[in-house]
């Protein structure tokens, strides 16, 4: 079969990604599920349909790793981390790092998420007008930063090095590649943030080292894991790349997430009302625990179904490291594939209606009919996010603790207005205003 070619915006493929990412996928989610996109000094192919996801992300995943350039982006600056590479290092990363994200683990961080939502909570009062995304933004650097490094990144000077750094290196990403050694401003920005930003993770992996407290962060635990390493692979820069990823990827999304959820929640009166007299039946006026969260089964539907609507990462790219057939579909080789969450989670043969929030759609019943691949929030496959679980977890917790307190709700005239560069967020912010329950 010979795939169908994208229709040419006026502005041209790239410039109209460039301009209105969300807007051009859904242009393209309406003319088919399999698109030739020609870029000019490539070729792309888009993949709406769960069957054919399936292919690049399972049954022939090994012939599709991270596009080159994205790695071309990241070489001269930090290496390579989980995100960024493929093969055996990313297998021997992945092993290293897969026991910091299982459930003890998790249940070990549970307290830092329950105490800093109800510090931040606690801080407000009914009347005040918040900004969603920062305050987000703020709780989720407190709580990553801890579980993660055991230092509260709020209070440190360097945490503005590694959130610059990272704005930066989004947006070479989500661009044209430009190789490290170009003398641009923003690539000498980048060097200065993250070497200052190294500077902390050095002095922080050095006491790892040579002390004898415990320590229960998921940096204590790749140290350990390094010094039991055999296969040389997890240096020490290494050490520092995965925890600066796994920083990046748990404060923003994890933030941008909660902000869309408490917006859709404020647009959905019965949704909320459901949802608090399942958390006001559990908790009463007592703070959560962790083992409170398998007793609160439609916060988690409503969490799901958030990420559904609203995926902060709406889009993701293979590159095919050879010429791959499955049925009639063809990806030549050095073709990279765009797989698209946001209209993938909007298919109406998948999910009726699909652009209301119903949470419903994620009880026992909804989910068995459901198509495997046809919901990727955090991807999936062998490359699904490692932090997944912990996510949910925070966001659990984060979301009961507000709401157990606080409705909020935003302005008549206020229009979300979804934004993506690299990640997809409120263009515009989300100010809400607090009413005390």
């Amino acid at each position: 079969m010979v795939s169908a070619t994208a229709q040419r915006p006026q502005a041209g493929h790239l410039r109209a990604m460039r301009q209105d990412m969300i807007g051009y996928l859904e242009g393209l989610s309406q003319q088919g599920d399999f698109l030739k996109i020609p870029l000019g000094l490539g070729t792309a192919y888009y993949l709406n349909h769960p069957d054919d996801i399936r292919e690049v992300l399972v049954t022939q995943a090994e012939l599709f790793h991270k596009p080159s350039t994205i790695k071309y982006a990241a070489s001269g600056l930090f290496g390579e981390n989980l995100f960024t590479t493929d093969g055996r290092l990313w297998k021997v990363l992945r092993q290293t790092m897969q026991p910091a994200f299982q459930s003890q683990q998790i249940r070990d961080h549970a307290q830092i998420m329950i105490d800093e939502t109800a510090k931040m909570v606690s801080q407000w009062h009914s009347g005040q007008m918040i900004e969603i995304c920062q305050a987000m933004m703020d709780l989720t650097m407190g709580i990553t930063s801890q579980a993660f490094f055991g230092v509260d990144l709020r209070d440190r000077p360097e945490a503005k090095n590694i959130v610059r750094f990272i704005e930066l290196f989004n947006q070479r990403i989500s661009g044209i590649p430009v190789p490290a050694w170009v003398p641009l401003p923003a690539t000498r920005e980048m060097k200065t943030q993250i070497a200052q930003a190294a500077q902390l993770f050095d002095a922080l992996i050095n006491e790892r080292r040579h002390t004898s407290r415990i320590y229960t962060d998921i940096l204590a635990m790749l140290v350990a894991a390094q010094a039991s390493d055999t296969t040389g692979l997890i240096t020490d820069q290494q050490v520092r790349n995965e925890v600066m990823n796994l920083f990046a990827a748990g404060y923003e999304v994890t933030a941008n997430s909660l902000a869309f959820a408490l917006h859709l929640i404020d647009q959905y009166p019965t949704v909320e009302t459901r949802l608090r007299a399942e958390i006001d039946q559990i908790l009463g006026n007592r703070a959560i625990t962790f083992e409170d969260l398998t007793n609160m089964p439609y916060l988690e539907c409503v969490l799901k179904e958030s990420m559904r609507l609203m995926p902060v990462t709406a889009v993701f790219a293979r590159q095919a490291t050879q010429t791959v057939t499955w049925a009639d579909r063809t990806i030549p080789k050095n073709a990279a594939v765009l797989i698209s969450p946001w209209t993938l989670h909007r298919r109406s043969d998948i999910y009726p209606d699909s652009l209301t929030f119903d949470p419903d759609r994620f009880d026992i019943s909804g989910r068995s009919q459901m198509p495997k691949f046809a919901y990727l929030p955090f991807s999936g496959g062998t490359r699904i996010c490692i932090g997944q679980a912990f996510a949910m977890t925070q966001m659990r917790i984060n979301l009961a603790t507000i709401l157990q307190r606080y409705r909020l709700s935003t302005t008549p005239d206020y229009v979300m207005q979804p934004y993506f560069s690299f990640n997809t967020r409120p263009q515009d912010g989300l100010p809400m205003q607090l009413q005390t329950i």
